[in-house]
């Protein structure tokens, strides 16, 4: 290479991009693939023409998810990749990180979002321990409120959460995944994933090295997956003190139409389901929700929510084990 070209490169690296792998030889062959008489007037446009091609080459490095995050999102999705709604290649720029919505799982109590986030100006995730520490990254997914289930004077409550399932150092890029645990409406296309702010401990003390200022929403499309409810006919919900349960291949929700819930070791019981071939299903505790209306009565909702690891489909589910309680389905 002549001195420009190492000046180029120099320059790259400098700004923290990798070069790839066979760069000085595709961009040796781009020039010498440009037109003859083209190359008998480069003259003072040289520079210009070499750093084009430069451009060329290196575009795509950028927010191009690299093998490990296309890994990180296939092992993430597992089986529920069926069920996920793809979403829009759109980017979105916050205070400095570069947003892309994947995909995004969603039944009438749980979304989830899988989202990439790309630090454009190469120094806000460097700030930052370890991201995949739990604390480390919160957000969460808005979603409008169901209105017909608020008077006046009700309140709702739903939790919401997000972590760093992984990093990639290469191209500073973090792959996130960004849930909500509320009843969802009918209508959802005012859902949005709201990242908060990225924190740190790597002075020893509590550091926020980003915040989101103006709270802005990244819109997402969102096909929620068919649920079956289950009444108080069923030995699950009957035994429970429960108003209905719902089964969706994300997990189990039982709603109890009532401030206090009349078992309270529901909320700290292990959950699984027995399955038709006689294998088991985990469902580990996801979150709770609930519109409460005064005085906290029946009319108030409180709603618990178990998320499965891997998708199962309510019709091969034979049975709920809630602590050491048996409920048979079918």
């Amino acid at each position: 290479m002549n001195k420009f070209d190492e000046k180029l490169r120099a320059m790259a690296e400098r700004e923290a991009i990798s070069t790839p792998e066979g760069f000085d030889s595709r961009l040796q062959e781009t020039l010498a693939n440009l037109p003859s008489k083209g190359k008998r007037r480069l003259g003072a446009m040289k520079g210009a023409l070499v750093a084009a091609a430069a451009c060329v080459l290196l575009v795509g490095t950028a927010f191009a998810a690299s093998p490990g995050l296309r890994d990180i999102l296939t092992e993430a999705l597992g089986g529920f990749a069926p069920y996920a709604q793809e979403q829009e290649e759109k980017t979105y720029l916050i205070e400095g990180i570069e947003f892309k919505v994947k995909s995004v799982l969603a039944d009438d109590f749980t979304i989830r979002a899988y989202v990439e986030a790309r630090d454009v100006e190469g120094d806000i995730f460097d700030k930052i321990d370890d991201i995949t520490i739990p604390t480390r990254v919160h957000g969460g997914v808005d979603v409008p409120t169901v209105n017909e289930w608020l008077a006046t004077d009700a309140t709702e409550s739903w939790m919401s959460g997000a972590e760093c399932l992984g990093y990639d150092e290469e191209s500073k890029t973090a792959f996130l995944v960004v849930s909500a645990w509320k009843s969802m409406p009918e209508d959802m296309t005012r859902a949005g994933v709201e990242v908060r702010d990225f924190n740190s401990y790597l002075t020893g003390d509590h550091e926020e090295v980003w915040r989101n200022r103006w709270n802005r929403t990244i819109p997402v499309e969102v096909k929620q997956v068919e649920t079956t409810v289950l009444g108080k006919d069923t030995a699950l919900v009957s035994g429970l003190g429960a108003e209905e349960a719902r089964l969706s291949p994300l997990g189990l929700t039982l709603i109890f139409h009532d401030y206090e819930i009349s078992r309270e070791d529901v909320r700290t019981a292990a959950v699984s389901v027995k399955l038709a071939d006689g294998s088991v299903a985990e469902a580990p505790w996801g979150g709770l929700c609930g519109i409460f209306l005064p005085p906290y009565d029946e009319n108030s909702s409180r709603v618990l929510i178990w998320n499965f690891r891997e998708p199962v489909e309510a019709e091969q589910i034979q049975g709920v084990y809630v602590g050491e309680d048996y409920f048979p389905i079918q």
